[in-house]
């Protein structure tokens, strides 16, 4: 009778056991793995802040001519859609001017 009864507590034991090690987390913390692509996702969520508070108007271009990003003026950039173009107005703090089609604290060759 005690062996049966030991037999019985180990298998409830190992149950539990098997229960606890399933919910447990797996994969372990996850931690950066550095390298290029580590900011490109915030560097994109920024560039969607930016855009997202300038001032946007609606043109027409074509995008089987125009680049899909350039520059309109030294202040403005053009992104060119299958559905029509968007000038985006660069914001005067961080990234006033347009340089190669994108907002940047840097102006191009053709605004110095």
């Amino acid at each position: 009778m005690s062996i049966l009864k030991n037999t019985f507590c180990f298998a409830a034991l190992f149950a539990l056991l098997a229960v606890a090690i399933g919910q447990s987390a797996q994969g372990g913390p996850h931690t950066s793995q550095g390298g290029p692509h580590q900011n490109q996702g915030r560097a994109k969520r920024q560039v969607d802040q930016v855009e997202s508070q300038a001032i946007v108007n609606w043109t027409s271009c074509d995008p089987t001519v125009t680049p899909k990003y350039s520059c309109q003026d030294c202040n403005t950039r053009l992104v060119c859609l299958p559905i029509g173009g968007k000038t985006i107005s660069c914001p005067i703090v961080f990234a006033p001017y347009c340089n190669e089609g994108f907002c940047s604290p840097i102006p191009s060759a053709d605004c110095q």
